[in-house]
């Protein structure tokens, strides 16, 4: 997709390391630093869960938990209250997958930090990576400061005291300039350990997926350099031919491992993701509600976000076949010829990071959108009749 490669040349998605293991730690330990803000630091070789961090983040869910549902009861007659409730919890939900999928993969996630090292102390070539380290903290910092501030601001504006989340504690007057200022000191407390989690881990997550994405472009850069060789005259390439069928064996199995660790958090991440924006936008529609805006933005990066760079995956994945395919091979040996071979129907196999029934992907993102705007649009039809 064209357009994608115009993004990814804008300067926030790029940085340029000319030693690899440079890069390699400021794209995966920077982000396992910020996780350790909550306890997740899941990289860190002597992790342990019982952290004050962590059990300060599981008492803020469980905090969140025990209020989100008391309001749900309170609120069982109220549809706009009761629609602000439960998008909330579906953007909880997705949060709380995240951090069981982290923890229970967490050796997975080691070896792929493993690998990454290996990989990257043995290339020594200087190399442009696109990476979005910056503008990931950037998108949740921006969506998270509009969620908290536009309530605030609106509430000021209008004397009409609204929060950003869909929940309350409980016993205690909400629409009291008191109980409106402990509730937000509340929500912005668990804001700021929230966006400190998603931004952590979904980091590392990113930076996953960029680093196959510079695998490819080593293979692309070996493959160039074989084919260079070759038209020097130069007939010796089994070595490097070789080297070349074991670097892609080893990028295709760490994609299928980083596909096995996040398709079952994906899964749920774009169902209960996907419910919230259904509820967010009829609540927007029917109910004029602005404080919607804000979760609708939010919710609607983070689907986006999610699928743009498995594409970019695929489209370093067709770069490559395109490679071999340019390939001067007709004047290789018989063996040399059969290994790029099998590497060429091996490029061609679908190995791509999925949702389980669904690859990642924007046409993807696109579906899911055509289908929440199609079930709000028959949610409408059902109210207006």
């Amino acid at each position: 997709m064209e357009y994608l490669r115009k993004i990814s040349q804008l300067k926030v998605f790029r940085h340029s390391y000319k030693d690899p293991l440079d890069f390699y730690n400021h794209v995966l330990v920077m982000p396992n630093h910020v996780a350790s803000i909550t306890g997740l630091d899941v990289l860190r070789t002597d992790y342990k869960k019982s952290s004050f961090n962590f059990i300060g983040l599981i008492l803020v869910i469980l905090l969140f938990f025990y209020v989100t549902f008391f309001t749900v009861y309170e609120m069982r007659h109220q549809v706009e209250d009761l629609i602000y409730c439960l998008v909330t919890i579906g953007i909880c939900l997705q949060v709380v997958m995240k951090i069981y999928t982290h923890l229970y993969y967490r050796d997975d996630l080691l070896w792929i930090q493993e690998y990454t090292k290996e990989l990257f102390q043995e290339e020594t070539a200087a190399h442009n990576a696109e990476c979005n380290s910056q503008s990931c903290p950037t998108g949740y910092g921006s969506c998270s400061c509009t969620m908290l501030t536009v309530p605030i601001v609106f509430t000021l504006l209008s004397g009409h005291k609204t929060l950003t989340f869909g929940f309350w504690l409980p016993f205690i007057d909400r629409f009291s300039w008191h109980g409106w200022i402990l509730n937000m000191v509340m929500q912005i407390v668990m804001s700021i350990v929230i966006v400190s989690e998603d931004i952590g881990l979904d980091i590392i997550y990113f930076m996953t997926v960029m680093c196959s994405v510079m695998q490819i472009d080593l293979l692309k850069v070996k493959l160039q350099n074989v084919n260079a060789k070759m038209e020097k005259g130069e007939t010796d390439i089994t070595e490097e031919l070789n080297d070349i069928f074991k670097r892609h064996y080893e990028h295709m199995e760490f994609v299928r491992i980083v596909e096995k660790v996040y398709r079952s958090y994906f899964f749920v991440l774009f169902s209960t993701l996907g419910a919230s924006l259904v509820l967010v936008l009829y609540a927007i529609v029917t109910l004029s509600w602005i404080a919607g805006y804000g979760s609708g933005v939010f919710i609607t990066y983070q689907l986006f976000v999610f699928c743009l760079l498995p594409t970019l995956l695929g489209t370093k994945k067709e770069e490559l076949q395109r490679e071999i395919y340019d390939i001067s091979w007709y004047t290789w040996t018989i063996p040399n010829q059969k290994v790029l071979r099998f590497m060429l129907e091996a490029a061609q196999q679908p190995n791509c990071l999925s949702m389980i029934f669904y690859p990642l992907s924007m046409p993807t993102f696109t579906e899911v959108i055509r289908t929440i705007y199609s079930i709000l649009t028959l949610l409408l039809t059902f109210r207006s009749d």
